[in-house]
């Protein structure tokens, strides 16, 4: 018995001893500078720490690409059904345009593209993607993502492209409301400090308004851009000019900073579009739709001539 007291005693001291021997070392590492600190932190993670580190991550990339392949797969599984439930449609229009004589309808073609941003001061507002002339990307092309509307192409070199998203200054684009009956010309405009950026519609007759939350995509007009892509949503009353036009606040469907994968116009660029895309971004495709407007819009304040 007494043997077995001996060894729970000096069980006891050398758990006090470790427990002792944490606590000076853990006073010493708060004691010394933070420069110091931070030095030994990443030599710790560096060495002891980085196999534990690099399982972690490991186990962070695997969970957020089953995330990705789940919603591929959705997106996936909502195309072949759009393709099924068309492409009786489609043929019937092929052959009708062959009994009549009219020519196919020029349709665009789209290809994939990485964006990255040049992270340099008088670089706001621009795209840098990863394909070229030698893709099929010429001066113009759109630049589409699953949200809606990204920004188009303004340079094309043999091998990448220069393009700017919405909050360029010399961004402009024709939209019109959902059903087609009004239309207006879209830009950027600077926000105010503390508030988010946002596009501001102008043409809107006077006698015609608006609804907060209302979706506007883009008309097809001018040939640069698709018709019936999303590119926001209204957000209050901007100006008005009694008896002739008032504006609105747009707040896009797409966060620049977020795009890092698009969809870019690769046809040759000539003649009429003819691309309708208002279908692949219908209520439940399209990010817009997904919640409500009253919850997210943030809150314009209304312009002195408003009603």
């Amino acid at each position: 018995m007494r043997e077995h007291g001996d060894a729970n005693g000096d069980g006891r001291r050398a758990q006090l001893f470790l427990a002792a021997a944490f606590l000076v070392v853990s006073l010493a590492f708060y004691l010394i500078p933070t420069g110091l600190q931070q030095n030994v932190a990443s030599s710790i993670r560096l060495t002891l720490l980085r196999p534990f580190v690099g399982f972690r991550s490991a186990v962070s990339v695997a969970r957020l690409r089953r995330v990705e392949a789940d919603a591929l797969h959705a997106r996936l599984d909502s195309l072949n059904a759009w393709i099924a439930n068309n492409v009786s449609a489609l043929e019937e229009n092929r052959r009708l345009r062959a009994l009549s004589g009219l020519a196919g309808r020029m349709e665009r073609t789209y290809g994939p593209a990485s964006v990255f941003r040049p992270g340099n001061r008088g670089s706001q507002g621009t795209l840098v993607l990863d394909l070229g002339r030698d893709d099929g990307v010429h001066a113009s092309s759109s630049v589409i993502t699953p949200a809606g509307l990204a920004g188009r192409v303004i340079e094309a070199h043999a091998t990448i492209s220069i393009g700017m998203d919405w909050t360029h200054p010399d961004f402009r684009v024709s939209v019109m409301t959902e059903d087609g009956e009004l239309y207006g010309i879209a830009g950027p405009e600077a926000a105010p400090f503390g508030e988010v950026d946002r596009l501001v519609l102008t043409g809107i007759p006077y006698y015609r308004d608006l609804a907060d939350g209302a979706l506007v995509v883009t008309s097809g007009r001018g040939g640069v851009f698709p018709r019936g892509v999303p590119v926001g949503l209204i957000g209050g009353l901007a100006e008005v000019e009694e008896g002739w036009h008032r504006s609105y606040w747009v707040y896009p469907s797409v966060h620049p900073a977020s795009v890092t994968h698009a969809l870019v116009d690769v046809s040759s660029g000539t003649g009429p579009s003819g691309l309708d895309l208002s279908l692949l971004f219908h209520e439940n495709g399209s990010p817009a739709r997904t919640s409500s407007p009253e919850a997210e819009l943030p809150r314009s304040p209304t312009c002195d001539g408003g009603d």
